[in-house]
């Protein structure tokens, strides 16, 4: 059975967590979890606060899928924007992150990029001249279109070995199983 990481940088939306581990369980992946900070209450295989480079790139040998829940964290960070709440912290270990994303990337590895996460992705480079999707306000998708992405305004687009997804909360079992089937 194949395995897949998911990484948590931030589960302020619960559902968009429990929804995508839901979704590639049933698409035949042992999952495991993975946080990057003490602000993500969930429980996980994984801490990524104190590992070693080496250690980070280790994983996309161990896993065959990578899978970000990115939330507000990831949305406030692409759109370079400071969060509302003065107590929130984007707290996220960029070395880390960049790292895994591009090691599982080089690795062609799956990656699975749900709501502004596909953004994210366009800013590394990894969607330059590629199809996807992204949550649909205005600034995720002027990301996309300024780093060379054509965006497809679907609820989920899979190019090569990444699949974006416009909402993983309101898309349906099947719609996504299908277009997560057809890539693997």
């Amino acid at each position: 059975m194949p395995n897949a990481l998911i990484y948590i940088i931030d589960i302020t939306k619960r559902e968009e967590y429990s929804t995508l581990k839901n979704f590639i369980a049933k698409a035949g992946f042992t999952t495991k979890t993975a946080i990057g900070s003490r602000d993500v209450n969930a429980n996980y295989d994984i801490d990524l606060m104190n590992i070693a480079k080496e250690s980070v790139d280790r994983l996309a040998e161990e896993f065959d899928l990578l899978a970000l829940v990115g939330g507000y964290k990831i949305y406030y960070y692409v759109l370079r924007k400071r969060p509302p709440l003065k107590i929130w912290d984007l707290n996220i270990d960029l070395n880390v992150l960049n790292t895994m994303v591009e090691s599982f990337s080089k690795n062609g590895k799956l990656l699975v990029a749900p709501l502004a996460v596909p953004a994210y992705l366009a800013q590394l480079g990894l969607l330059k001249g590629r199809n996807a999707t992204v949550y649909p306000t205005t600034e995720l998708v002027k990301i996309l279109k300024e780093n060379g992405v054509n965006f497809i305004n679907e609820n989920i687009v899979k190019d090569k070995n990444i699949i974006t997804v416009k909402d993983i909360t309101t898309i349906g079992e099947k719609e996504f199983l299908g277009a997560f089937r057809e890539a693997t």
